[in-house]
């Protein structure tokens, strides 16, 4: 009988959560360098063969406001009147909804971007997350500058509320990132997922308040009733341009509704990526 190397096996069972949680918050922080050199690496791809640069930033965005005004300006579809100028109203509404599918779609497209390190290089994964936020928080600010141009614009005054935007956009962002990255497991073995999330926020953006108001009756106010992206858009929009916040007890629930998804995709994140890693090795 020959001789083998002994190996001991421990049940899954004796996992710690907080141990997982630890090893995640470390893999952030020991993988921020890295994440900040491939931003940046990414940032400057991305423009360096572009003449008109950082305008494709926002290019989106503009495209979607002007048909939406243009359509308002001439009575082809009739609005409802807006608190704020139309064109202020629509640019705000339809820039941070493609912060909310880019959220989404964050961890999926970074991870899917990435394949050719991940199987080649020991590295720690959360810094595809961190690399993904950076490129994002890069693409928002150009976009936010845009919108407090037109604020000036319009004579739209910055008040106290604009306290209650930056904490409710980085909740929403947050919980976003979070679902992003529990679909992350499946949608970097199959690239059906990161097509759905498109075509399934830009339905969803016609049942929520972005490019107009919610109706006083009828079945789609009903139907925005029911949406919470309703509730969340109307607080974002209000707090920036200086009317009041309502909705608070949906936000406090939506605050721990983000604790829990942000944590719950750490976990899942964690344990996933070996598994991710594997098989795209294999």
């Amino acid at each position: 009988m020959t001789n083998n190397d002994i190996r001991i096996y421990k049940s899954t069972r004796d996992y710690s959560i907080l141990k997982i949680l630890n090893e995640s918050l470390m893999g952030y922080k020991n993988s921020f360098y890295l994440a900040k050199q491939l931003a940046k690496r990414d940032i400057n791809a991305q423009y360096r063969q572009s003449v008109l640069g950082i305008f494709w930033a926002i290019a989106p965005v503009l495209m979607s406001a002007a048909v939406w005004i243009f359509l308002n300006k001439t009575g082809t579809i009739k609005l409802s009147e807006t608190e704020i100028p139309y064109p202020l109203f629509v640019m705000i509404g339809s820039t941070f909804w493609t912060v909310f599918v880019d959220c989404l779609s964050l961890s999926i497209n970074s991870v899917n971007a990435n394949k050719g390190i991940i199987a080649k290089i020991n590295f720690e994964k959360e810094a595809l997350i961190t690399l993904g936020a950076i490129k994002l928080l890069f693409n928002l600010l150009i976009k936010f500058a845009l919108i407090v141009v037109l604020m000036f614009y319009f004579h739209v005054n910055i008040s106290l509320s604009f306290f209650y935007f930056l904490p409710m956009l980085l909740i929403t962002m947050l919980a976003l990132i979070g679902l992003g990255i529990l679909l992350t497991p499946i949608g970097a073995l199959y690239n059906d997922i990161s097509r759905i999330i498109p075509i399934a926020m830009q339905i969803l953006m016609y049942i929520t308040p972005v490019v107009y108001n919610v109706p006083k009756e009828g079945l789609m106010k009903v139907i925005m009733d029911w949406n919470p992206f309703t509730y969340i858009v109307i607080n974002i929009r209000n707090s920036l341009t200086g009317f009041s916040i309502d909705h608070f007890l949906f936000m406090i629930c939506f605050f721990v509704f983000t604790v829990f998804i942000t944590l719950f995709s750490m976990i899942v994140y964690r344990i996933a990526m070996p598994i991710i890693t594997e098989r795209m090795s294999a």
